[in-house]
């Protein structure tokens, strides 16, 4: 009896948790990533139960994880946002690592944001169980989108230092390879990634313009 009276208050102590903290829905956005639209031209957000209650432990202001989804293929767009802080990244394929990931090949590409140069990113391929997955990623900030860690890092101290207030936003994008192609999955990313660079400065532009316009408290 008193097992039985254990485990219904333990029961009941874990729902009320759970009601008071609801999982964080990271396909949302909590502030500033809330504009990020919910399609990049052909790709459309899909819902997935893996964006509910996966949490990333990176202090990050605000963190977003969505699917989209075009022609029955899937993409995944991550976006961790900063604002304030010294460096505001982390490397991505601990991400892949603490699941089980294996790092089977690193390179850079070009993003086409409609700049003349485009944006150098980072690539890499993972593989588990003979599941593969292509990444690319990189960071952005006002003034500089590059995949050079050290780069973005110096430009947030220098906006920090001129104007008292810097922000920054590491941006990834995966494809899977389901049918182990990775020239389709890499192809995948490098379209939906040209999409996402060329969408993201409008969007951080207005975030910033309206928080600019906000009465203060």
């Amino acid at each position: 009896m008193k097992r039985f009276l254990v485990a219904v208050l333990l029961l009941g102590s874990t729902g009320l948790y759970a009601r008071m903290h609801p999982p964080v829905n990271l396909a949302a956005g909590r502030g500033v990533l809330r504009a990020i639209p919910a399609s990049f031209g052909p790709w459309v957000r899909r819902e997935s139960g893996l964006e509910d209650g996966v949490q990333e432990q990176l202090r990050a202001d605000d963190i977003l994880l969505r699917r989209y989804e075009n022609a029955g293929q899937s993409v995944w767009l991550c976006l961790v946002y900063h604002q304030n802080r010294r460096y505001g990244s982390h490397d991505p394929q601990l991400c892949y690592d603490s699941q089980g990931f294996v790092v089977t090949s690193e390179g850079t590409a070009t993003v086409d944001d409609g700049t003349p140069h485009g944006i150098p990113v980072q690539t890499f391929v993972v593989e588990r169980r003979k599941q593969s997955r292509v990444v690319w990623y990189w960071w952005t900030t006002d003034g500089l989108s590059t995949g050079d860690v050290t780069a973005f890092r110096g430009r947030l101290a220098l906006l920090g230092a001129l104007e008292n207030h810097s922000w920054g936003s590491f941006v990834r994008v995966e494809a899977e390879a389901p049918d182990g192609d990775l020239g389709a999955a890499t192809a995948r990313a490098k379209s939906f990634a040209s999409r996402v660079a060329r969408e993201l400065p409008g969007v951080f532009a207005r975030a910033r313009a309206g928080a600019a316009t906000k009465p203060a408290p």
